[in-house]
Formats: structure tokens, C-alpha cells, sequence
């Protein structure tokens, strides 16, 4: 067993309370071989490189985007296994994992040691865990993390609400499966599990291991029918508005003209023309959770 660390998760606050946490974690009786990540993407290899050294299980203490980071790196390495310790921002892995919120719990889930096998989603040339977020969701996410004094769904409520006037929808092209959409698109949520950003419930019936990914598509609405949308995504119910396309497929095209701002998992990048596609891996990924 690894574990890799992230000082700069939940805006730094992981690193500041690490000594205290640490302590806790030897008091639980969890102690393992650790690594501190030292730059974005750098997860990744610290993961590849713990299995590559015969790690089994590798712990990842941090927020959606450390976890992500290193999910490439197992998938990358072919083997390993996943187990979280959820200390970030948003968590929503842990939530689509089902994994204990609370330090304690969630140490007691790797230590009983249920494993399960979940589904990967490929986005272009990499996997993701649990969620993609497209155009104001993209926005949002980089506005989000960049706030130091609130963290959780309250970053990202705060972001939401400050950026609802900014951006403007492009005009996109989805092809997949039975999928098939052309117009204006203000937020596209693609996700191996139910909830992002701390648990907003963009797509509320996914699961991460039925060898499918969902979707939900919001077109472009003026600001007016911004807002309720918004308290709509809190509740679960975003897909039941006009305009909202609700999507299950195994794989997904998406074609743009413009550079459109994303996350995976909470790690910002961008999408650029002519797009990208979304790809259900099923089973591709063995992970710690509490027994089903």
C-alpha cells in the first residue's frame, strides 16, 4: 500500500493541517509509505510509480482532481488498485464511491478492504473517475478553484452565481449511440456518477459500474432562466427542464468551432475545436469502498 498526498488540495488546507492528520491516521492505525504530489499532473506518476514498486493499493488523500491524476496513473500502469481518503473540496468521487466523508470512516473502509470494480470514462486520450464538465461548468470550475475561504458546493455555488451573466453558449454538434444534438450549448455534464462540484446533481440516476456514462445538455438560456436552473442542478431535477437533453450511451462525439473551457474531475483544461469524444470503459478500475 501507497499513499500519495496532496498539500495543495482544498486550497492549501490539506498541506497546513497534514501534521495533525497524520497523527490521527497512526492513531487509527494507518500508517502506510507516503508521497507528497509537487505539481498538478504530478499524481499521476507517483501513482504509476508506487505499482511499478509493488504497491497493491494506492491511497490517494487529496480532492476529484488528485484522485483523477492518479486513476491515470494505475490505468496507465495496467494494475493497482484505488482507495480514498476524501480531503479536497468538492469529494464527489467519494460520494459516486460511496466512501465515507468523515477521516475515520473512511480509513475503517480501507482497512475492511470491500473491493469493487467501476467503470472508467475515456476522454480523448485520457480517463476520468466521475465527471466532465463543459462550457459554464468548465468556467465555473476555474473560478471555484481559485477561492481560498469557502470550499465545498459553497466554492461552487458562489462561483455559479458570479458567473451566470458571463458566459455565453457556443453552438456545438453531439453524436453517439442514440444520442444526436446540434445547437447552442450552455453546460454539458458528462459523468460516470451522479454529482459534481461538491454535489450539485447534474445527472442524479448515473452509477459508476452499469458499462454506461450519462449526460445531461443545457441549451444556451438567457440570464433570467439562469438562476432557477441553477437551484434546479442543487436539487436533482436540471433534466426535467425545457431545454435540458438527458443522454445514456457507451460513447459520445462531441464537435465545436470554438475553444470551450472543461474540467475532469475538477482539473481544468479546454476543449479545443474539432472536440473530443466520451468512451464507457467498463470495469476498468478495481476500488476500495465500504461492502455493497
Amino acid at each position: 500500500m501507497h499513499l500519495i498526498v496532496n498539500p495543495a488540495a482544498a486550497g492549501g488546507r490539506l498541506g497546513r493541517a497534514w501534521p495533525r492528520l497524520h497523527e490521527q491516521l497512526r492513531q487509527l492505525g494507518f500508517d502506510p509509505p507516503l508521497s507528497f504530489t509537487k505539481a498538478p499532473g504530478h499524481a499521476t506518476d507517483l501513482a504509476a510509480d508506487a505499482v511499478a514498486k509493488g504497491a497493491e493499493v494506492v491511497v490517494v488523500a487529496g480532492g476529484d482532481g488528485t484522485i483523477c491524476e492518479a486513476v491515470q496513473g494505475l490505468h496507465d500502469a495496467g494494475r493497482g488498485v484505488l482507495a480514498i481518503l476524501p480531503l479536497g473540496t468538492g469529494n464527489d468521487a467519494a460520494r459516486t464511491l460511496r466512501v465515507p466523508l468523515t477521516l475515520e470512516a473512511a480509513v475503517k473502509t480501507i482497512q475492511a478492504g470491500a473491493r469493487r470494480r467501476v467503470d472508467l470514462m475515456k476522454v480523448g486520450d485520457r480517463v476520468v473517475l466521475n465527471a466532465v464538465g463543459i462550457g459554464l461548468l468548465g468556467y465555473i470550475n476555474i473560478k471555484a478553484t481559485s477561492m481560498k475561504v469557502v470550499r465545498g458546493i459553497t466554492a461552487y455555488l458562489v462561483a455559479a452565481l458570479g458567473s451566470l451573466t458571463a458566459y455565453r453558449g457556443p453552438r456545438v454538434t453531439l453524436r453517439g449511440d442514440d444520442a444526436a444534438y446540434e445547437g447552442s450549448m450552455l453546460i454539458l455534464a458528462v459523468h460516470n456518477g451522479p454529482t459534481t462540484g461538491g454535489g450539485f446533481r447534474l445527472t442524479p440516476d448515473a452509477v459508476p459500474d452499469d458499462r454506461q456514462l450519462d449526460a445531461c445538455l443545457v441549451e444556451d438560456i438567457g440570464i433570467l432562466g439562469r438562476l432557477p436552473r441553477l437551484a434546479a442542478a442543487m436539487r436533482g431535477t436540471l433534466g426535467e427542464w425545457p431545454g435540458s437533453h438527458n443522454m445514456r450511451f457507451t460513447r459520445l462525439e462531441l464537435l465545436t468551432d470554438e475553444r470551450l473551457p472543461a474540467h475532469r474531475d475538477g482539473n481544468a483544461y479546454y476543449v479545443d475545436p474539432p472536440g473530443t469524444t466520451f468512451e464507457a470503459l467498463p470495469a476498468a478500475l478495481e476500488v476500495i469502498t465500504p461492502k455493497l
